[in-house]
């Protein structure tokens, strides 16, 4: 709503008052008219004329008094349009809110408009922003004139304003046959909550008056409203939410007795009234409220205990940790894990660490996980401390369990004992020590795990070592150089010791791990060339290519070389990247040391990803030979329609998010809603091969086509038959061209709705 400046300014002095149409000063200007003939859509200069004037006189009283004058003429005219004096109404109002004393002539002809059908309302808006008993009276003497909507206005007006002497004429209207005006009522009589207007609630029937009751006793003397709130909540025709609501606010309201209150309703069968109590056990001011909870923990069924020790937890108060000790023993597991939980919260000791570690050390204890969290966050004095001391010599049982909290709960100050550690007798501390220094320890420690895994004593030590190893490895944030101290020593290493460390290749990543792991591949061992092979096959990221490319090549052992090919193949299938020279470079080595045309004419289909020269000059290298001519004149096809540019690219909808479909990002994605009339179209500039379609959502993986159909054409206006359909697939949706399918244009089309879901493409790869 466009405002004046004096509006703004009055609205500013009389916040919740203004509450003039959007449409009573609309923005539109057009030609300038008198006040009187002001409409919504017309022009607003005399409004805006007048409000300059509002603002211009100040405190000056004469100039009021004289717009005061005015605006109640203009107010009173029955000519003037409805917005005229709408508008005049919402000035009035603030002008005669700013005065010690409204004029009584303008108060006796606003009054007489609060009875008018046609003027009520905006006598109403001139007359609400006006406070003290002269107005008051107004709002009184009119209502019992009036009936319908009139007076629901006047009474929403008296609630308002709480008009105490409203509420004679309000008792009668509670027996109304209109029960939306006897509800008006007692809400009034609920709003202004003296005496007199609880007395008129009472002795209507509580269905109508228990919410007004409620509310009137928050206006009440406390010792009233504790009498009225109890009725409520003991009277049984009182609707449940009005009588959970008093027990509730009765609680706060006479805190005194309200632990004794509490206690009786968490015993009782009632779960309403005992969420109620529940839920105030965290803000409640009642005296002696912990000491009355713990006293009867024990007594309640175990979903009340469960609960109150949650509540207990939240007030963090030391006088109730004699209780949840003694329920971290009950025979019911969910009571003890709430106590295991809650001790986390409460202030804690050496004690409560110990007790703690003790759960947390019997591995065949349904407890011990709760009891391992709760120890990391306890704190209290001295628990550092004795956490410090059990990791050094503590019994053998709870020592893994306090080694492990080093690192969980950060003291990096332990971290001699845990070097210290590796010398123990016990297997168990020795492998919590090394997982501990794994999450706690600097990048200076990498020699220290290095040497730890090649010497640790059993599988188990091992395989934990290696991983804290791992961990620290990658903490160092210079990636080309972090690794060299891990492939240094597995190059030095006997196959049996590089077989122990083969594993932290893959997690540490990179080209320079993956030659290592290629460098494995090419020793005269059987199983060591196998094991690094395989984990080349499985790398998370195209850095691995090379390095199979090289097994490939060199590899001593021949199925070490068959398992590279295979597996630089089966990459290209499982993981698609954007296309780079060095891509070319790897399918070119491949290509060389592949001895079976088939494994050959999959590794040309791989080039109808390349779009670049090298790529075409590698595949029409192939042309000569016989057994791949046909796959190399249809690669070189597919390369060139692939250098002519990037595809163009329409769609029925989410034009603007098409390009996400070949970032090669996996957080973005085209998207639409399927309502079986989505499509997308790519043109790729020039007619070529098509073999396969795959629509990539799997970070959206239910958000597939519901039917789709696919045409290729090389005239998008006549498209011609469909060449393949189908439903779409979970995580991925591939599309099987017909053979000798080709075409400049693609269209895919969902052809079916699927209600409240959407079809999304992440990634399309064409093939």
């Amino acid at each position: 709503m466009l405002r004046s400046p004096f509006l703004k300014t009055a609205c500013a002095l009389w916040v919740g008052t203004c509450s003039l149409s959007a449409a009573a000063a609309p923005a539109t200007v057009s030609n300038a008219g008198s006040l009187s003939e002001l409409t919504y859509a017309g022009s607003q200069q005399a409004l805006e004329a007048l409000d300059r004037e509002l603002q211009s006189a100040g405190k000056d009283a004469s100039r009021i008094a004289a717009l005061e004058k005015r605006l109640l003429t203009e107010l009173v005219r029955r000519d003037a349009t409805f917005a005229a004096r709408q508008a005049v109404a919402q000035r009035l109002g603030i002008l005669l809110a700013t005065q010690s004393a409204p004029s009584p002539e303008s108060l006796k002809a606003i009054s007489g408009m609060l009875v008018d059908e046609r003027d009520s309302d905006l006598a109403r808006l001139a007359l609400e922003p006006v406070t003290g008993p002269t107005v008051d009276a107004l709002f009184v003497q009119a209502l019992p004139d009036v009936s319908g909507r009139l007076r629901l206005g006047l009474i929403n007006a008296i609630a308002a304003r709480r008009i105490e002497s409203a509420v004679p004429p309000l008792t009668p209207l509670l027996q109304d046959p209109d029960v939306i005006q006897a509800r008006a009522a007692a809400r009034a009589l609920g709003e202004i909550g003296t005496a007199a207007a609880v007395a008129a609630l009472r002795a209507a029937s509580i269905e109508l008056t228990a919410a007004a009751r409620l509310a009137a006793a928050s206006r009440l003397p406390v010792a009233d409203a504790t009498a009225l709130l109890r009725e409520l909540e003991s009277d049984a025709h009182a609707p449940a939410a009005v009588r959970h609501a008093a027990f509730r606010t009765s609680l706060d309201l006479a805190p005194a007795g309200a632990s004794a209150r509490i206690a009786d309703a968490l015993k009782s069968d009632n779960w309403t009234r005992k969420q109620v109590a529940l839920e105030s056990l965290a803000a409640s001011q009642a005296p002696n409220l912990i000491s009355t909870l713990t006293t009867n923990l024990a007594s309640w069924d175990a979903p009340t205990q469960v609960a109150v020790m949650a509540a207990l937890s939240r007030r963090a108060e030391a006088t109730a940790i004699p209780a949840v000790l003694n329920a971290v023993k009950h025979p019911n597991a969910d009571v003890r894990l709430a106590a295991l939980s809650a001790l986390s919260f409460l202030p804690g000791s050496p004690e409560i660490a110990a007790l703690l570690a003790g759960i947390a050390s019997n591995p065949a204890s349904n407890d011990a996980r709760t009891a391992r969290q709760s120890l990391t966050v306890l704190n209290g004095p001295g628990v550092s401390a004795a956490i410090l001391s059990g990791a050094e010599k503590g019994s053998a049982a709870l020592r893994p369990v306090y080694l492990e909290q080093l690192a969980l709960r950060n003291l990096t100050e332990g971290l001699p004992i845990l070097r210290q550690a590796r010398t123990d007798d016990n297997p168990a501390v020795r492998i919590a020590a090394v997982g501990a220094v794994g999450d706690l320890a600097p990048i200076a420690e990498q020699s220290f795990l290095l040497d730890w895994t090649l010497t640790a004593k059993d599988e188990a030590e091992q395989a934990r070592a290696l991983r804290s190893l791992v961990n620290v490895t990658l903490r160092n944030p210079d990636v080309t150089s972090r690794g060299q101290i891990v492939f240094q020593a597995i190059d030095q290493s006997q196959p049996d010791v590089a077989l122990r460390l083969l594993p932290a290749l893959s997690r540490i990543g990179g080209a320079a791990s993956a030659d290592t792991a290629a460098r494995l591949a090419l020793r005269n061992d059987a199983k060591l060339a196998d094991v690094a092979t395989t984990a080349l096959t499985r790398w998370a990221d195209g850095t691995a290519l090379p390095a199979l490319a090289t097994v490939a090549e060199k590899a001593a052992l021949p199925s070490a070389r068959d398992a590279a090919r295979a597996g630089a193949l089966s990459y290209f299938e499982r993981i698609r990247e954007r296309w780079t020279p060095e891509t070319t470079e790897v399918v070119r080595r491949l290509l060389a040391v592949s001895p079976d045309a088939a494994a050959r004419q999959q590794l040309i289909a791989v080039l109808h990803r390349a779009n670049e020269a090298k790529a075409l000059k590698l595949v029409e290298g192939f042309k000569s030979d016989p057994a791949l001519a046909t796959a190399a004149n249809t690669a070189a096809e597919v390369i060139r329609a692939n250098l002519a540019g990037a595809p163009n690219l329409r769609a029925s909808d989410g034009g603007s998010n098409l390009k996400n479909i070949f970032d090669f990002k996996s957080s973005t994605r085209w998207n639409v809603a399927t309502a079986g009339e989505e499509w997308i179209e790519i043109d790729f500039r020039r007619s070529r091969p098509l073999t396969r379609l795959t629509l990539d959502q799997t970070t959206r993986n239910a958000e597939y086509p519901e039917k789709y159909e696919v045409y290729v054409t090389d005239n998008v206006a006549r498209p011609g038959n469909v060449v393949a359909s189908g439903s779409g697939q979970r995580n991925k949706t591939v599309i099987d061209l017909p053979e000798n399918t080709r075409g400049r244009y693609v269209i895919i089309k969902n052809v079916a709705e699927r209600k409240e879901s959407n079809w999304s493409i992440v990634e399309l790869y064409v093939d």
